[in-house]
């Protein structure tokens, strides 16, 4: 059976979003990767096997709709 292991937010404030998952899911950050254009979040806490990444596009000013 099929299932799923994480989902991707954009986001645009990587410090108050990391904030809202801990303080609203236990979340942590597990890992973050920084390219050029764009970093990656993920979010992970021991109980569940799921994971919230977080993709924060560099230069973005506009929040998402």
């Amino acid at each position: 059976m099929a299932k799923t292991i994480h989902t991707m937010i954009r986001v645009l404030d990587e410090a108050r979003s990391i904030d809202f998952y801990r303080k609203a899911f236990g979340l942590d950050v597990a890992e973050r990767l920084d390219f050029e254009t764009f970093t990656l979040v993920y979010l992970s806490n021991a109980e569940a096997g799921f994971e919230v990444e977080l993709t924060v596009n560099k230069g973005r000013q506009e929040p998402y709709a």
